[in-house]
């Protein structure tokens, strides 16, 4: 059985609360009216968002103060080990350099011992390739020098990386350069590791010369650099040429075969050097060390 005046409690109880919810509506679209035409709503965030701004501002700050620290040091680290690696490579460089003038000296005195002529200098003539032959079977370029600034036919052409070529034709303003893998070029080269001597020749292909007269029992490796060799006297000895590719072996034949990709940017490059070999002057007679001259007396002769 319900207490007696549970009904009207509960009744009262339940008027109560529908009277402060219908309180709380109204209140709730009062509000929502004056937000509406004033914007206290937006008021009321930007004045507590310029009060929340500093302190997370200051919870962030440490952690920013830590991010930039880590990022200094792990920059400070790195230009250490970059600063070690240049140390490094100048220390190696330096001491290549001893080892070449060491044997630059050393050249000098077996020249002066074997009474050998000096060795000649190179002069170089900077060109810029004009026109590129449109013969696919051809691999010629014209360049912007000519007779009137020295360059004759054979001369040697160069590019930053490796040997472009040699001069075919020159006229006056021009000349024609034929390049390394032109089909009827051949040029004699060294295997730079082992010092097999061998000629490359063009393959008609931008990115390949061939060696063709290789022993079959041959010293030779992939990546292996080769460069010129200096006989036959159009190119000096020592420019790079190119790097083997593959090497093969065909079983019956009596040479094997290898492609060189060029070092020299064949079909990219547009300045160009060409060399011109500059024979060393002849020493001048030092005076008062002639030879003296044997006078013969009269009264000697029959």
């Amino acid at each position: 059985m319900n207490a007696p005046g549970g009904a009207f409690h509960f009744g009262a109880e339940l008027a109560g609360q529908t009277s402060r919810l219908m309180l709380y509506v109204l209140l709730a679209i009062i509000l929502m009216t004056l937000d509406h035409r004033a914007g206290w709503v937006d008021r009321l965030h930007r004045q507590a968002g310029l009060l929340v701004e500093p302190a997370l501002l200051l919870i962030e700050t440490p952690f920013r103060f830590a991010e930039s620290a880590w990022s200094g040091l792990r920059s400070r680290q790195q230009l250490l080990n970059e600063s070690a690696e240049l140390s490094r490579r100048m220390a190696e460089a330096s001491a290549r350099l001893l080892l070449l003038e060491d044997l630059r000296r050393e050249n000098i005195e077996l020249r002066g011992l074997l009474g050998a002529s000096q060795q000649a200098e190179l002069a170089f003539h900077p060109a810029e390739i004009r026109q590129v032959d449109l013969n696919p079977f051809s691999h010629r370029v014209v360049i912007n020098r000519g007779r009137r600034d020295g360059l004759r036919s054979g001369q040697p052409v160069i590019d930053a990386f490796g040997v472009v070529g040699q001069v075919d034709e020159v006229q006056l303003h021009s000349a024609r350069v034929v390049l390394l893998t032109d089909p009827d070029h051949a040029l004699p080269v060294v295997i730079e590791r082992t010092g097999v001597r061998t000629i490359a020749y063009g393959s008609g292909l931008n990115t390949e010369l061939r060696l063709t007269d290789l022993p079959m029992n041959v010293d030779l490796e992939r990546g292996d650099r080769v460069v010129t060799s200096g006989l036959g006297g159009g190119f000096p000895a020592g420019l790079p040429v190119g790097e083997v590719a593959d090497i093969t072996r065909p079983t019956g034949e009596a040479f094997a075969r290898a492609r060189l990709q060029p070092l020299g940017r064949l079909d990219r490059s547009r300045h160009l050097l060409v060399l011109e070999t500059v024979e060393p002057a002849a020493p001048e007679p030092v005076v008062g060390e002639a030879d003296p001259v044997e006078t013969i007396d009269e009264e000697e002769l029959p």
